[in-house]
């Protein structure tokens, strides 16, 4: 009973190392729409409440943030459209840009080091947890 507990032990802590995920990124290829908001004053609207609405749904935010310092807010367009990026301040001053986007289709990405790093600890693991349990048997019988 002790040994069927023990592969079993064994034999999850393999099959959690397998299905275990991490986290990573990588450099996208596709081109963000920078826009700069500021005051009538030329003054740089900063630190400002920004929503991004897509052509798909007008109603609910495809992003919320805030422009940084200098009153920039970048995003990424997913669809072809007319997209709405609306700034404004806690004094009730706010600015509406509307942009024309054309999405283009399969822009490649490259597969990032950190993915590839990833996935190498990951395969180490398997073998690890593979040879561990291979040693315990032949310990044991």
């Amino acid at each position: 009973m002790k040994r069927l507990l023990l592969t079993l032990t064994l034999v999850l802590a393999a099959s959690t190392s397998v299905f275990a995920h991490g986290t990573g990124y990588r450099h996208s290829e596709l081109k963000p729409f920078a826009l700069e908001f500021m005051y009538s004053t030329g003054e740089k609207m900063s630190y400002r409440e920004a929503k991004i609405f897509s052509p798909k749904d007008e109603k609910f935010a495809y992003q919320t943030g805030r422009t940084d310092e200098n009153g920039r807010f970048s995003f990424v367009p997913d669809v072809s459209g007319k997209w709405r990026v609306t700034v404004r301040d806690e004094e009730g001053h706010q600015c509406t840009a509307e942009l024309d986007v054309t999405v283009n289709e399969g822009v490649s990405v490259p597969q990032s080091q950190t993915d590839l790093v990833t996935r190498a600890i990951l395969g180490v693991s398997i073998i690890f947890n593979i040879a561990m349990i291979i040693r315990w048997k032949h310990a044991h019988q």
